[in-house]
């Protein structure tokens, strides 16, 4: 199963939280006596779990309604529809929906339809409605069914949708909502849907549906702005502290929350060259090798990808290829690169080429594994698992694999190589954890250009996408002419410098929170404390407070709240505070199993006891030095231009800022043993704070004496959270291992107080707290951090 970062549940609860603000507001917008929908953008990264986060917002948001709401999901692509609804219906996101009956299109029925006792979610694709003309499967959507539907068509039953003449709520989800056409945006509107979500990074939306839906919420926003603390709460204040639409209409994932939850790589190295197709590819396939080797290296076991962009049909020199001619003559891009990598002794089981390339009779070898544009051949090829893929830039949408890690794209794409469009191909982060080697955290990209600048042109779109997108991602751009400019460097032969991981240990704090869990108030199903009244529900939130409680916002609505499992509501609470607390929380017992309404007696004691749990893990978890699990240092990419060093476990390091390079100088001149360790992926010790998994990338390791060294010269900010007590000396069995170290430039007598220039500052531990010593140059720096 899928476990949400705090982040996604962070952002879906916050979309929860405006849609409970909205729908309950006394001046919400109607069109006579019908309230208008709600609307609400998901920004994020590529990579960032749009569709969980939708998912999880849903089933927020069922909890503010008195009957059981249906759920209109749709996507563009065939292929990525059936993706949802595997992962929806038992898949990694089935505990997320827990209790909605998830169906396609296809399968709807009016009893469906009219059940108001169990959530619907119904999976769709956008070309279902945008001809009503058109079929999908079995079922004709706007035609009359007189034996299944009555007299009504299957959209007309959906537009009704009541239950003994009440209407259900709907809620339409828009996977891919930048292609809402106006088109759609009327279809759709048909539906009078309680609420629109789409995921979408722009808010370029039909003018249709800015008139009928967005200009409508402006207006609210106006009338409703006096209370600038609700909108405060809910992140909708502009810079100048003034309600803005902009910003409550979209709920924007920060780039960086992605990057430190490793669902997408830390870094895109780019090596350009003007050199031969064949040479490029030795150079992508070299790589890798070493990829290869350093997966092996550490046992995980699956091997790495790589994509290979190319026009279809035009050759080198720019004329068409002659389908005609025999294969060995053929000039198409994506047969040269195919031969090239068979002669390279690559299995052609493992090659795929997407695109439409034409054959004549007999003249396509039986070993090409070829696949066009239409939906079947894209479920066969995707089954194929290749890990070699041939495509161009029109690869159909819902190709998605975190193994991907390298790109060729050749000059054959022109000299306006659109290199950040297939950025996304390569930046999932597999297994949505950094290993502690960066290569294997990097997207490796081979360039063949016709000159220089023209690789230039394409490193600089990519960084201004990735800056407009806030993404701290690294990146490294090579440009060798005729060869990379970069190279491989491995540590030292016949050089010891023993590590193991850090690891954080819970067993105690586990035990702890068994007895909270064992204290959990039992709660009977349809309980005074298990019901909650509409009109009671206000008083359990305070909208000034929503960051510290994590409470829903005030509603007003009639009736009572759905009811969901005890269990779902815990989890989610934990989830959206801390991964590790939640993993170190059992509640499997039978008493987790009765079902509560939201925003009951028993919602807020939940949210009291998620509070407590994660204190009390915090307290009493520990970091250790797991001696059985020894680090690997593996091979590391650097400029040939990197600064080269005497007593380095390297012989060259780079990616110095001033600081650093003198502090290195310093270390290399004293004799030991050292390391510069890379934060895009080396040695890392876990951070015991809240919020998705972090960790610290100590700047430097020195080896003396048979202790560690993790020496850090810009960690300031990490000395003023209570983590730094449990950071300073890491133990096994009772004996320290790692001492950390910090250096700050300036002095400074104690944390957060006033730093005066001239000096440094070593912070280290002294009768259990952090305490500063100040030196006056950096070699002193060096000796007490040794002490």
């Amino acid at each position: 199963m899928l476990e949400l970062k705090v982040f996604q549940t962070q952002a879906a609860q916050l979309i929860a939280d405006r849609y409970a603000f909205f729908a309950n507001h006394p001046d919400r917008p109607r069109k006579g006596n019908k309230p208008r929908p709600f609307f609400q953008a998901l920004s994020a990264l590529t990579g960032a779990g749009k569709t969980p986060i939708l998912a999880q917002a849903v089933a927020l948001m069922r909890g503010h309604f008195t009957k059981e709401p249906i759920v209109f999901w749709m996507s563009k692509a065939k292929s990525v529809v059936g993706q949802t609804f595997a992962n929806f219906s038992g898949g990694k996101y089935s505990e997320i929906v827990e209790g909605f009956n998830v169906v396609n299109v296809g399968q709807l029925d009016p009893a469906l339809i009219s059940d108001s006792s169990t959530p619907l979610l119904i999976l769709a694709t956008t070309g279902l409605f945008n001809n009503k003309d058109q079929a999908e499967g079995a079922l004709n959507i706007y035609k009359q069914d007189q034996d299944l539907f009555g007299n009504q068509s299957p959209w007309e039953r959906l537009i009704e949708r009541t239950d003994n003449g009440d209407r259900r709520p709907l809620i339409i989800v828009y996977d891919e909502g930048h292609n809402l056409s106006p088109q759609q945006t009327e279809l759709l509107a048909e539906l009078e849907p309680d609420a629109y979500l789409l995921a979408s990074a722009t808010l370029k939306l039909p003018d249709t549906f800015n008139k009928s839906v967005i200009q409508h919420i402006k207006l609210w926003i106006d009338e409703a702005s006096s209370n600038a603390d609700a909108f405060n709460a809910l992140k909708s204040l502009d810079e100048h502290g003034q309600p803005s639409v902009e910003r409550f209409i979209t709920t924007s994932i920060e780039s960086d929350k992605v990057v430190d939850a490793q669902l997408v790589k830390r870094a895109i190295q780019f090596d350009g060259t003007t050199s031969s197709m064949e040479r490029c590819l030795d150079e992508l396939t070299a790589r890798l090798d070493v990829l290869q080797g350093e997966v092996d290296l550490r046992g995980l076991g699956f091997k790495p990808k790589a994509i290979y962009v190319c026009k279809t049909n035009i050759a080198d020199d720019g004329e068409k290829d002659d389908h005609t001619k025999p294969f060995d003559e053929r000039q198409a891009p994506p047969i040269r690169i195919w031969k090239y990598l068979v002669e390279k002794g690559v299995d052609p089981k493992t090659i795929a080429i997407y695109a439409n390339l034409s054959f004549i009779e007999s003249n396509k070898p039986s070993e090409l594994n070829l696949f066009s544009k239409n939906e079947s051949d894209f479920d066969d090829f995707t089954a194929g698992d290749y890990q070699h893929v041939i495509f161009n830039l029109a690869l159909q949408e819902g190709w998605d694999d975190p193994a991907c890690y390298l790109a060729y794209i050749d000059k054959s794409m022109g000299s306006s190589i659109q290199v950040e469009q297939i950025i996304g191909r390569a930046l999932r982060q597999y297994g949505a954890t950094h290993y502690d080697n960066a290569l294997l955290n990097s997207a490796h990209f081979f360039l063949r250009v016709d000159d220089q600048s023209v690789f230039s042109d394409a490193i600089g779109l990519v960084k201004k996408k990735l800056q407009n997108e806030g993404a701290p991602i690294e990146i490294v751009s090579n440009f060798g002419g005729s060869g990379s400019g970069a190279i491989d460097v491995h540590p030292k032969d016949n050089i010891s410098a023993p590590l193991c991981h850090v690891n954080v240990e819970a067993d105690v704090a586990a035990k702890h929170i068994a007895k909270l869990v064992a204290q959990f108030t039992t709660f009977a199903e349809g309980g005074v404390d298990a019901i909650a009244e509409a009109h009671g529900a206000s008083q359990l939130v305070d909208l000034k407070n929503l960051d510290g409680e994590h409470n829903p916002p005030a509603w007003t609505a009639q009736g009572n709240t759905n009811p969901v499992r005890l269990r779902w509501l815990i989890n989610n609470a934990l989830r959206g505070r801390s991964g590790r607390a939640l993993a170190a929380t059992n509640v499997t017992t039978s008493k987790f199993d009765v079902r509560v309404q939201t925003h009951s007696n028993a919602h807020k004691y939940v949210e009291w006891f998620a509070n407590e749990v994660v204190r009390t893990y915090f307290q009493h978890a520990e970091l250790v030095y797991a001696s059985e699990d020894p680090f690997h240092f593996g091979t590391m990419r650097v400029p040939k231009a990197a600064a080269s060093f005497s007593n380095g476990l390297y012989d060259r390091y780079h990616g110095f800022n001033k600081f650093e390079k003198s502090f290195a100088d310093a270390i290399d001149s004293s004799g030991y043993l050292w390391h510069r360790n890379p934060s895009t992926g080396g040695f890392s010790i876990p951070l015991l704070s809240e919020g998705d998994t972090a960790s610290f990338y100590p700047d430097f390791i020195i080896w003396k004496d048979g202790m560690v060294y993790c020496l850090d010269t810009k960690g300031g900010h990490l000395l003023s959270d209570a983590v730094a007590r449990k950071l300073f000396d890491i133990q096994d069995a009772g004996t320290t291992k790692i001492r950390v170290r910090f250096i700050t430039e300036g002095t400074q007598s104690e944390l957060r107080g006033k730093v005066s220039k001239g000096g440094y500052t070593v912070w280290k531990m002294k009768a259990g707290s952090p305490a500063a010593v100040q030196v006056d140059d950096l070699s002193d720096a060096l000796t007490e951090c040794l002490k």
